[in-house]
């Protein structure tokens, strides 16, 4: 979904131009596993805001952003999210699932991931010590290929107990909380991955992949990568 209707809420004023909205429901989707938020507009017949960033809070999604025109007031609104940066995102995210499976097989050993950012710059961070050139290639050219051949991704809803079956080898299946449910998202011909962010609906869609740098970390070593049409941005 690119664009929807709702009804605005509760709007509560910041600083300056700013404030935070909540609806009714919303298709923004919030920071959070190492996902930036949705941008993009809420408006209704005599206002329009520019969402900045959407907010988990309590399980409630509050939107904060700048007044562009009007005065934002409780009833009918509609909302529209940036598309080519939520792409974007799908894609360098399902990419570094993608990459999980593509290290794990070029090392011959399962990886343990400490954190990702799919924003700017993209990274994930895994444990242990810098693999060679020679295995970071392998594992980008592996990644390459899967991308040309394509494979349906899905997302499914499980319980602890099924995903402790299904994902024990999970690069980030220690770093997750206690929960009754949890989605899981699945590449086909790879190993279902616990992820409550968003992804494309297949591996043809990521286009290029590229990795950048790799860097040491506390936890142990970072690897830079990005996807097709935003390689050449500084």
């Amino acid at each position: 979904m690119h664009k929807f209707q709702g009804s605005l809420l509760r709007v509560e004023p910041d600083e300056k131009k700013y404030v935070y909205i909540v609806l009714d429901g919303t298709i923004f989707h919030p920071k959070v596993g190492g996902q930036p938020s949705d941008r993009g507009l809420l408006y209704g017949s005599d206002f329009n805001v520019e969402v900045r960033k959407a907010i988990d809070y309590e399980g409630v999604i509050i939107h904060w952003g700048k007044i562009l025109a009007g005065t934002p007031h409780t009833g009918i609104v509609n909302g529209e999210i940036d598309w080519a940066w939520r792409y974007l995102l799908m894609r360098r995210h399902t990419a570094g699932h993608l990459f999980d499976h593509c290290l794990t097989v070029s090392m011959g050993k399962s990886v343990e991931t400490g954190g990702s950012w799919v924003g700017d710059p993209c990274y994930i961070e895994y444990k242990g010590l810098k693999p060679s050139q020679y295995v970071l290639k392998s594992a980008e050219t592996l990644e390459q290929q899967l991308m040309e051949k394509g494979a349906a991704v899905k997302a499914e809803t499980v319980s602890r107990e099924e995903l402790l079956k299904r994902t024990p080898e999970a690069p980030n299946l220690f770093r997750l909380p206690v929960l009754e449910t949890y989605r899981i998202v699945t590449i086909n011909g790879c190993s279902p991955i616990p992820c409550s962010g968003t992804h494309v609906r297949d591996l043809r869609e990521i286009g290029s992949f590229h990795v950048k740098e790799i860097s040491e970390s506390e936890f142990g070593y970072k690897v830079y990568y990005d996807v097709a049409d935003s390689m050449k941005k500084p």
